[in-house]
């Protein structure tokens, strides 16, 4: 059917339809339908494309760190958020990374620490679901933001499941839209099942390219060790921060007293702590000595007194772990302790063997380089044993035999000549002491502890360098069995001052010390052919020196040598004289 207006060209206007009003109007409805839902079918396309995206952003790489940030990013996009974060859930069931965007520096460092997992968030990890609220602010579990947090209204928060058990949350805020829907719900929940693939193919990833750092720092500690590298416990640090991604390493020794030693430290430490001395039971590394297994720093441990990893600060709980140094029988030699810096990530079990592990092999390396150092001086102690026994036996026999038939000769000799003989007998015995002590310190070698015989010769081993040549010295009587530790201290105390002042003033060339033992007095000589002691202007050493002397009632005097140069002469009771105590 066709139809004009009135007044028109039939020929012009051509034919038009015309349909009944009803139809006409359903079948715009139907058009408007179809147009609708193929927008809606577009936009459907386009965010599943967009999740496709997210998908392949999220494993495109195996560095961890990388991956979560990636996975907060396209979480951002792939919903419309403003506010983006990722909440890394630690060993004890709290938030100890969390990775976000949207905000500007300026803003993170004023709002100062970053969630922990309380209110909302802690909501969210006591109930691993999906959860979506219009309002924050109006959930019974807010407990509202810090002074300086920007406001915050619609939020979407997923889980990220990692095998059996949960790696963290996603949080999406500030709905571009104005908030959240059941179809953001269910992108979210799809990324966070490839998120969860991707956090473990990072992982494993990890953990193998750490596995191959221990390795190989293992294998160059034992090479290292058994080549007899100097400062071996600072070589065994190093490699420890290297594998543990550590910040500070240091190894704890137990000291015969129940406490423990700090005998080596490297790394980020705000002060120097090699040579402290602490208690056992309140150390994280006194903890692993005495149980003799891996222990990790609680986030309750705050009556620790080892202050270098700051346990009373918030947050740094599982940022210290201590493992114990065993040997090849077991047997716990001490303790290898390191730790991360307040915002790092704290260590995980992993770590904790992983270090273990290291630990045991160093140590069956270091209780085999000792075997090896204790058979070298084994051998060096044997020399020692022949020369000194050939100096005893034929040496000294020969002087003494000398030495009678030079006194042999006074009798018979004229009176001009006797005191010459004297001479060469006194001489003959000076050298017979002499050899002795040098008999003693070949049976004896130098260490910083034992007897005063011992640490004596220790000194004078230390001030060769400085003096330029090496002193004689003689000991008397039995020292080895009269002097007490307080004694010997001041003993080694002067004779290291002296011999100190002898090198920076005498200019000297030779120095003879005579260390005696007579009658209960302990008595110290140390001359030299030096310049004399003149007229110093400081005199605190010289009244160390006495007071040291006084409170073993015993005395100091110094004099010119008889050749000329200085003569200390320096006294203490070992056995109390009438009326004094004894020491």
């Amino acid at each position: 059917m066709t139809e004009t207006r009135p007044g028109a060209n039939p020929e012009r206007a051509g034919p038009q339809l015309t349909f009944p009003d009803l139809p006409k109007l359903q079948l715009e409805e139907l058009l408007g339908q179809l147009t609708t839902q193929a927008k809606v079918v577009l936009e459907a396309q386009g965010r599943l494309r967009a999740l496709l995206r997210a998908n392949a952003i999220v494993a495109s790489d195996l560095s961890l760190p990388v991956v979560l940030h990636h996975i907060v990013t396209a979480a951002q996009e792939l919903v419309g958020a403003r506010y983006a974060a990722l909440g890394v859930l630690g060993e004890d069931g709290m938030l100890e990374q969390f990775v976000h965007v949207g905000m500007d520096p300026d803003t993170v460092e004023r709002i100062g620490e970053l969630p922990r997992g309380r209110g909302i968030l802690g909501s969210l990890i006591s109930h691993p679901q999906p959860l979506r609220l219009i309002e924050l602010s109006t959930d019974g579990d807010s407990v509202g933001f810090p002074a300086e947090h920007p406001p915050m209204g619609s939020f979407l928060g997923v889980p990220i499941g990692v095998r059996d058990h949960v790696f963290g949350n996603l949080y999406l805020t500030e709905s571009s839209r104005g908030h959240f829907d059941a179809e953001d719900e269910q992108l979210l929940v799809a990324l966070a099942a490839t998120a969860g693939v991707a956090i473990d193919n990072a992982r494993l990833h990890e953990q193998t390219e750490q596995q191959r750092h221990w390795l190989a720092a293992s294998t160059e500690v034992t090479k290292a060790l058994f080549a007899g590298t100097d400062q071996p416990l600072n070589m065994v640090l190093r490699y420890a921060i290297q594998g543990a991604g550590a910040d500070y390493a240091m190894v704890v020794m137990p000291t015969r007293d129940g406490r423990v030693r700090v005998e080596a430290s490297v790394g980020a430490l705000d002060e120097q702590v090699t040579g402290r001395v602490l208690g056992a039971s309140t150390t994280l590394a006194g903890r692993a000595i005495n149980t003799g297994k891996p222990v990790l720093l609680g986030e309750d441990d705050t009556d620790l007194e080892d202050v270098v990893y700051s346990p009373q600060r918030t947050g740094s709980g599982g940022r210290a772990v201590a493992v114990p140094l065993l040997s090849d029988a077991d047997a716990v030699l001490g303790a290898v302790l390191v730790g991360r810096t307040i915002g790092r990530a704290r260590f995980t079990g992993a770590d904790m063997t992983q270090l273990a592990d290291f630990a045991s092999h160093v140590g069956v390396a270091l209780t085999l380089d000792g075997a090896r150092a204790d058979r070298d001086a084994t051998s060096t102690l044997a020399d020692h044993e022949r020369i000194a026994a050939d100096l005893h036996d034929h040496v000294i026999q020969e002087l003494f035999a000398t030495g009678m038939g030079l006194e042999g000769l006074i009798h018979g000799a004229s009176a001009d000549q006797r005191p010459r003989l004297m001479s060469y007998v006194e001489s003959l015995d000076a050298t017979i002491r002499r050899i002795r002590s040098t008999i003693f310190a070949l049976h004896h070698p130098t260490t910083s502890d034992g007897t005063v015989q011992q640490r004596v010769l220790a000194v004078l081993e230390d001030a060769i360098p400085s003096l330029g040549f090496d002193a004689s010295i003689e000991f008397s009587g039995s020292l080895d069995l009269n002097v007490p530790d307080r004694l010997c201290d001041d003993v080694v105390a002067v004779a290291r001052e002296a011999l100190s002042n002898i090198a920076r003033h005498a200019a000297a060339s030779a120095v003879h010390i005579r260390v005696a033992i007579d009658d209960g007095l302990l008595s110290l000589d140390i001359s030299d052919n030096g310049d004399g002691i003149g007229s110093p202007t400081r005199s605190s050493g010289l009244s160390n020196m006495r007071l040291r002397a006084q409170t073993h009632h015993g005395d100091l005097t110094i004099s010119e040598g008889p050749g000329g140069g200085t003569h200390l002469h320096w006294t203490a009771r070992v056995v109390a004289g009438p009326g004094a105590p004894r020491s």
